[in-house]
């Protein structure tokens, strides 16, 4: 094998960004005032505001094969957590072994361990019968049994108890990105969201560790400073791109000469068919409007945002086209300011809620419902006239 071979075969690295991703997602699942800390007591730790600690220890590997009960790794870290336990005795402590392998099925100390209901003198007798039987008295898997198989009745036993095992072949990014789904990030978006936050949070850590900084993350550091609340919101409302609205059929209102939208539109001298249209188009915006709120896509307030931007364009062009007008019955004069107020907000007016754009039917509808209250009306005398 050539030096280029040698260096492309080598797969430790991988173990690294796995961590990370570990690591991620226990970020994701902090709660306020807890914290996640890597590779400061452990690969991987968390503190919750009780002061429970969480130990997690996290080993890759590119092989197949399954934890065994002689498997150095499981046993290194079982060494390593009773002496944190002896440092933190009185603290209260989970310890999770994390890996991408599967556990064996030999009976044995990784069987005894995943069990829910641990038996702790049936799991002190299999460390003693595996120290008995492990024939190399003088390497580590050796040592780290005979420390573990000698420790103290009540440190023993808080290590038993507190052990718990993540594993398996699923894949950590796909378990992210169904955890992504309980921040009711559209499934459109997991992936855009999953590149933005890992990264983000990547580069995170290289600025810590460029800086010789310890890697701890608080839940308001990685929810305000890696703008992962940010992340995903702008996921959640980029759900309303308001595209559907085009492909959207709605029933139309039978009676339209009794809405007081009509009725102004009526007394600007429309075209009947123009005026049937846009009544159409307002009845199709308010049940594509219920359509989204119905299935969760547009929240009370994004509803409410847009008639607000809406009423404020209407007031700023009203009171513009009238400044210096006062008139109270409709003349000629009268009719082309309506009529030139009710055009150029139905005709260039752009509504946006988080930099997406309604469609311009859609907008004339927003604007024909607020008439139809009324809360809003063409000709300078409206109110005398409709409310």
């Amino acid at each position: 094998m050539n030096f280029f071979e040698r260096t492309s075969a080598d797969k430790n690295s991988i173990g690294f960004t796995y961590q990370d991703y570990v690591a991620l997602k226990h970020a994701l699942e902090l709660m306020p005032e807890e914290q996640i800390g890597i590779e400061v007591y452990d690969d991987l730790h968390l503190e919750n505001i009780e002061g429970h600690k969480t130990f997690i220890q996290v080993k890759h590997s590119i092989n197949e094969s399954n934890i065994t009960n002689k498997d150095i790794d499981l046993w290194k870290t079982l060494y390593n957590w009773s002496e944190t336990i002896k440092l933190i005795h009185d603290k209260s402590v989970s310890l999770i072994f994390y890996t991408n392998k599967g556990l064996t099925l030999e009976k044995g100390i990784v069987q005894l361990l995943s069990c829910k209901d641990k038996n702790i003198n049936e799991i002190k007798g299999e460390i003693s019968n595996t120290l008995k039987n492990h024939k190399n008295k003088n390497d580590d898997l050796y040592k780290y049994i005979t420390a573990i198989n000698i420790l103290p009745d009540d440190i023993s036993e808080k290590l038993i108890n507190s052990i718990s095992f993540q594993y398996g072949v699923d894949g950590i990014i796909q378990k992210i990105k169904t955890l992504l789904k309980t921040f009711s990030v559209p499934d459109n978006k997991i992936n855009d969201v999953f590149h933005n936050i890992s990264g983000a949070f990547i580069e995170y850590k290289y600025n810590l560790v460029k800086n010789h900084d310890k890697i701890k993350l608080s839940y308001e550091d990685f929810r305000k400073k890696l703008a992962i609340d940010r992340i995903i919101q702008i996921s959640r409302n980029c759900i309303n791109n308001f595209d559907g609205y085009y492909k959207f059929e709605s029933a139309y209102p039978n009676n339209i000469e009794s809405e007081n939208s009509y009725k102004q539109l009526r007394d600007l001298d429309l075209h009947p068919n123009l005026i049937v249209k846009n009544i159409n188009e307002m009845a199709k915006t308010e049940a594509f409007i219920q359509k989204l709120q119905s299935i969760g896509e547009l929240t009370e307030q994004e509803k409410d945002l847009i008639y607000q931007k809406v009423f404020d364009e209407w007031e700023t062009k009203h009171f513009i086209a009238y400044i210096k007008d006062n008139y109270t019955e409709i003349n000629k004069e009268h009719l082309e300011k309506a009529l030139s107020v009710y055009s150029e907000l139905a005709g260039s007016c752009d509504i946006t809620i988080e930099n997406n754009k309604l469609p311009r039917s859609m907008t004339v509808g927003a604007f024909l419902h607020l008439s139809n209250e009324p809360v809003i009306g063409w000709l300078q005398h409206w109110e005398s006239l409709y409310k």
